[in-house]
């Protein structure tokens, strides 16, 4: 199920009504969030539920095992290898075949007879931090086998996260600590709204606009068409579909009492690649850093070494996002990306540029943020473009192109233009008017305000009734990350 289908609205519906039913009952509400969860995931394809209990199970028997065993290694090893082994099946067995095995549009493996289960990578990844959380002693293990496996399965988060950490979420579903109303309803409200629109207006107009050119992007029907204009308008797809599920589940998070990390704070506006991954998809960054990075080493060996683990990182980081090679290349030129910064980041004249004051700090900014946007963009034609061949074509074309094709088919949409353009003033004119402050402590003294609470209820009403009126007719597009 998505938060997009119809469907879901009934479901929150119910979901909702009965988790406010059971107020007070502790018991009750623990089953009403657990049972709801489950059947969010396994609508359609019933056979998830074995696969989500048996990471539940895992996870959370081997941190009961790490905390009683002298053998702690060996535990931790046991417990992540499985939630690899699981995952690597399920995500790259057809990726394998296909490079190993030849054709397999046929077989089992072919990608119109594969399922790979909705949110894996993330449930997995949540699984993993947790087990290592326990390893080092950073939380206890969970005694209730039903608490942990909400901690997994809450159908807010499952499907496409934020990637949870024990402290954000499992810590809060003990007894005496489950929320009991909603957390900052007026923002949950805004957030889904907000969500809503990005997804069914912002992305899927995008969406319909670049999905023509990167299917024929090697066809003679695109030959001397600039590839740029469509890189562009992908980057921006990808943000406001990734951003829009991640406000949508933050919403729903709150009103069920729960309040979980941002993961995207304008990624595009970053003067550096380091700076990009500390405001893209914020909960992945901090787990590739913390799980990955750090245990590998990290900075603490010398500048070859921790280059070294960069790379290792992002390139694994890539192949986490599907079973392409291209994800590979992608996590691969982010590396290199974040090498290359660490390397200038050392040099004098860094310093010095970094150092300058007043216009000469604007202009040194303006263009760190044009150039990390830009190599941001380079690599997206190889995420977005999973057959390498048609990555380097998209690459040739922002280089190669006719003049008279600059600007052609959907990248010709001024309407398209004109939304982005709208969108960015009014993001524009409420940071003015909120000077800069995040949403939760932008609201923070609204809701004692009849009139300002009214403004952003009304807001919140305003973006959802839009988003179901300009969205595009017919089958609804499903969020990018779903795929992962």
């Amino acid at each position: 199920m998505s938060f997009i289908q119809r469907d879901f609205a009934w479901f929150l519906l119910v979901a909702f009504g009965l988790w406010w039913f059971a107020r007070g009952k502790y018991a009750l509400r623990m089953a009403v969030m657990l049972a709801t969860s489950l059947f969010f995931y396994a609508r359609g394809h019933w056979w998830f539920l074995a696969i989500i209990m048996a990471y539940s199970a895992a996870d959370w028997g081997t941190a009961l095992w790490l905390e009683r065993t002298q053998r702690r290694r060996l535990a931790l090893a046991t417990g992540v290898g499985f939630n690899l082994a699981i995952l690597c099946f399920w995500k790259y067995t057809p990726l394998l075949v296909r490079t190993f095995g030849g054709d397999v549009s046929l077989s089992v493996f072919a990608p119109d007879h594969w399922i790979v289960p909705m949110g894996i990578s993330f449930y997995a990844f949540s699984g993993i931090a947790y087990m290592t959380d326990v390893y080092r002693g950073v939380v206890q293990a969970e005694r209730s086998f039903w608490c942990y496996t909400l901690f997994t399965a809450f159908f807010p988060h499952l499907v496409a996260g934020p990637i949870l950490r024990a402290k954000e979420f499992l810590s809060h579903l003990g007894p005496g600590e489950l929320p009991e109303r909603p957390e900052s309803p007026l923002e949950g409200a805004f957030l889904i709204g907000h969500g809503f629109f990005k997804k069914l207006v912002i992305a899927d107009s995008i969406a319909a606009a670049i999905d023509p050119f990167f299917a024929n992007v090697a066809h003679p029907s695109t030959v001397g068409v600039w590839s740029l204009p469509y890189v562009y308008l992908y980057a921006l797809q990808i943000y406001f579909d990734f951003s829009g599920y991640t406000d949508i589940a933050r919403g729903l998070g709150l009103w069920f009492g729960f309040r979980w990390p941002e993961n995207f704070n304008r990624p595009y506006l970053a003067a550096s690649i380091q700076d990009f991954w500390r405001r893209w998809h914020i909960t992945l960054s901090r787990f590739l850093r913390d799980y990955l990075y750090i245990s590998l080493g990290g900075n603490r060996c010398g500048a070859l070494r921790a280059s070294v683990n960069l790379m290792i990182t992002m390139t694994l980081g890539g192949l986490w996002h599907g079973a392409s090679w291209s994800f590979l290349i992608w996590g691969g030129l982010h590396g290199l990306f974040l090498i290359v910064h660490r390397l200038w980041a050392s040099t004098r004249i860094q310093r010095a540029l970094a150092g300058m004051t007043g216009l000469g700090k604007a202009l040194w900014s303006a263009a760190g943020i044009a150039l990390t946007f830009n190599a941001v963009c380079l690599a997206w034609c190889f995420f977005r473009l999973t057959r390498l061949g048609e990555s380097l074509t998209c690459v040739r074309k922002l280089a190669s192109f006719e003049p008279g094709k600059m600007f052609v088919g959907g990248a010709a949409d001024v309407s398209l233009w004109l939304l982005l353009s709208i969108y960015a003033v009014a993001v524009i004119a409420i940071s003015i008017f909120t000077k800069g402050k995040s949403l939760e402590h932008a609201l923070e003294g609204m809701a004692s305000k009849p009139f300002a609470k009214g403004l952003v209820l009304g807001s919140a009403l305003g973006l959802f009734v839009v988003s179901l009126l300009l969205a595009i007719t017919g089958e609804k597009a499903p969020f990018i990350y779903f795929q992962f």
